[in-house]
């Protein structure tokens, strides 16, 4: 395309008009005619564009190359590399911005357009071209790089608030690792503290923390006490109610080594109304609520009583092999202010075992929806009885785990047995 002398002068006298554009998008214009270099750059300068040339395909690329420019007008047909080669070679470079071509061209069959989109170019203008085709066409490009830019800036506000939110949950998997090392470490660690009664446990959050939760302590000089609670839910609030419950249903000793408030420590059923009336809302509106079984006994005479909350009925594991069920218990704790409890005597002769639990063991199910049910507890711990309470309890860890395969637990499975030695122990 030969550009005259007064196209060339027509569009000088315009630049005057040309709007400050702040800042000026930088327009590559590739093409061995001096003549057409100089028409395209005066203008793109009255577009309110900025001009950089080049003679060919390689000075165009060292351009691109050097500095950010992302619009390119080039032509076809040129000595060294043609228009297609020079998109082919743009589209092979790693530019952190993506690079709009057009080419300038004569070509119009539908084969030759096929070629130089598929060699990387955006849009062709045919040559000989009218000045404001060419504006139009550039326009196209100037709106598909601000989307570009759109996209890209969208992209890395998305990155910043995911990686926001990648270090909140590491955060929050850090402090829930935290807040289960506390919960294992309010568990028993060991049964010394009971002797001569042994005690075997189990403890399998559904999630990292628990609403479960049990232990056993010293209530006097004759007596040891101990809770197992359930809490309606799962992880954090489930664990901060269950974490507040223990702490009051295990009396504090005082600095002389005697225990305070023993008394209420002594009466199972007085000490479940007294968390039963501290948890529920003074408005009716049942907001938590937990079952909970809290006993007493003797560990010499193996007398105890025992009180229940909606918790699952206690077993009495027998020396002979039998499991006996103790009977029901009141409603759980936080649901009803008018709740009321008793306490039922149980006694352990030696060789016996007093096992509670949460239901997250009898509601355990299998691939095929069948429940690990009270039977298939009753009939594991009178077939495993010669094993010790610790040996039992892993035990059933296993079979848990095996009932329900490979799929997560849906409940929090815990597991306490106390048990009186048989004489010869």
């Amino acid at each position: 395309m030969t550009i005259s002398q007064a196209q060339i002068s027509t569009a000088a006298d315009n630049l005057a008009a040309a709007p400050a554009a702040q800042p000026r998008l930088k327009v590559l214009v590739i093409d061995d005619a001096l003549d057409l270099r100089v028409y395209v750059r005066a203008l793109l300068r009255k577009w309110g564009f900025e001009a950089v040339l080049a003679s060919n395909g390689a000075e165009g690329l060292e351009r691109l190359r050097a500095g950010d420019i992302r619009l390119v007008i080039c032509d076809w047909m040129m000595d060294g590399m043609s228009g297609p080669e020079v998109c082919a070679a743009i589209r092979r470079e790693d530019f952190s911005h993506y690079v709009y071509v057009m080419l300038l061209t004569g070509r119009t069959e539908d084969t030759d357009l096929v070629y130089g989109l598929d060699a990387g170019a955006d849009d062709f203008v045919g040559k000989p071209f009218d000045a404001q085709v060419l504006r139009a066409r550039l326009q196209v490009g100037v709106r598909i790089l601000g989307l570009e830019e759109r996209l890209a800036e969208q992209n890395r506000r998305l990155k910043q608030s995911h990686d926001a939110l990648d270090r909140a949950y590491g955060q929050i998997q850090n402090d829930l690792a935290a807040a289960a090392r506390i919960q294992r470490e309010s568990l028993p660690v060991s049964d010394a503290s009971i002797a001569p009664l042994r005690a075997g446990w189990l403890f399998l959050p559904a999630a990292k923390i628990s609403g479960d939760s049990f232990h056993f302590f010293p209530v006097s000089a004759d007596e040891i006490g101990f809770y197992h609670l359930d809490v309606a839910g799962h992880g954090i609030p489930a664990a901060l109610l269950s974490a507040s419950l223990s702490r009051s249903l295990v009396p504090h000793a005082s600095a002389a080594g005697s225990v305070a408030g023993s008394g209420t420590y002594l009466d199972p059923a007085a000490l479940l109304a007294a968390l039963n009336a501290e948890l529920c809302n003074p408005d009716g509106e049942v907001t938590s609520y937990a079952t909970v079984i809290y006993g007493v006994l003797d560990p010499h005479t193996g007398a105890g009583r025992i009180a229940l909350a909606g918790h699952p009925q206690p077993l009495l594991l027998r020396a002979d092999g039998s499991v006996e069920l103790l009977p029901k218990g009141g409603l759980p704790v936080g649901m009803f202010d008018s709740a009321a409890y008793d306490a039922e005597r149980f006694h352990l002769a030696p060789g016996e075992r007093l096992i509670t639990y949460s239901d997250g063991i009898t509601d355990c199910f299998d691939i095929d929806g069948n429940a690990f049910n009270l039977d298939h507890l009753c009939r594991l711990l009178a077939a495993n009885r010669a094993q010790s309470s610790a040996d039992l309890a892993e035990l059933l860890r296993e079979t848990v785990l095996g009932w329900r395969g490979d799929a997560e637990l849906e409940d929090d499975v815990s597991l306490l047995i106390i048990e009186r030695p048989s004489a010869a122990e």
